[in-house]
């Protein structure tokens, strides 16, 4: 498990709250869980060492991603907050573990021999590990859990990552990824600063969507004739309601779909070829449906 002197850098965050929008609060109880597969190619016996993996990550939270380790709440304003308390911080849960299989019993390939994907299933049926945590605010667990997967007799080690959709969407998830390693490779650099920080004044998205026009939607023919939506009186203050929404269910009890690049062309080309891909996706998704 992770020694306490990794906490020590995010003593030096302050009391505050961010803010959080209805879009944010309505993704409550959803989480982004991702694995992540390396190579050690140099054959590096200390490679992906667990210290410098949780230093790396606690310093670029202190530094740049406080809400990383709040709670989320509704303050005295009736607004959706994320909470952050020096005194009572949700720390970061970051542990090793060890798999008596190599990693290649658990990746599937393409046709032309390169990895796909990483097939969490088989990794839950054959592994020994009956469940790899997700983040969750509920009892006061983590709201952040980090795991670094071990293979035996493999080349390959997994890093494995969950919090809360509330905090990031994709491209703000891979952001921080990112941020995460290049802090990581320059700790022994204690005065070193990202290149790009990131900006977390979440006023500045609201602003930038105030400012932009709506424009009107593609029309693909092949929705079903559907009945007019009922009108729902929202409540005064909708975030003590998205606040409370329950988890999801876990990861491991739903499905896994695998789209090639070729295959979402080829969705692509079947739907409407003049839409970008996820239009022609969403379309498809919603003719199903």
């Amino acid at each position: 498990m992770l020694a306490s002197n990794h906490y020590d850098c995010l003593k030096s965050i302050q009391a505050q709250q961010i803010e959080l929008s209805t879009l944010d609060m309505a993704t409550s109880g959803i989480n982004i869980d991702e694995i992540y597969i390396y190579k050690n190619s140099a054959a590096d016996p200390q490679f992906m060492p667990l210290h410098r993996i949780a230093s790396g990550f606690c310093k670029v939270v202190a530094e740049h991603y406080p809400m990383l380790v709040g709670r989320p709440l509704v303050n005295d304003e009736g607004k959706g907050v994320i909470n952050v308390d020096p005194t009572n911080l949700c720390l970061p849960d970051i542990a090793d573990i060890n798999v008596e299989h190599p990693a290649e019993d658990y990746m599937e390939s393409s046709s032309d021999g390169k990895v796909a994907f990483f097939n969490l299933h088989k990794f839950y049926k054959h592994s020994g590990v009956d469940e790899l945590p997700h983040a969750t605010y509920t009892k006061d667990h983590s709201a952040a859990i980090v795991r670094i997967i071990r293979f035996r007799n493999s080349d390959y080690a997994a890093l494995y990552i969950s919090f809360s959709h509330m905090l990031f969407d994709a491209i703000g998830a891979t952001a921080f990824f990112n941020n995460w390693a290049e802090c990581t490779r320059n700790l022994d650099n204690p005065s070193y600063q990202l290149q790009t920080p990131p900006v977390n004044d979440r006023k500045a998205v609201s602003d930038y969507f105030a400012s932009v026009e709506p424009t009107e939607p593609p029309h693909i023919q092949h929705f079903r004739d559907q009945s007019a939506v009922p009108i729902i009186k929202a409540p005064g203050s909708i975030a003590p309601l998205l606040l409370s929404i329950p988890e999801r269910p876990l990861f491991k009890e739903q499905h896994l779909i695998h789209f090639s690049k070729e295959k979402f062309e080829q969705i692509r080309q079947d739907v409407d070829p003049e839409q970008t891909t996820n239009l022609a996706l969403a379309a498809l998704l919603t003719k199903v449906l």
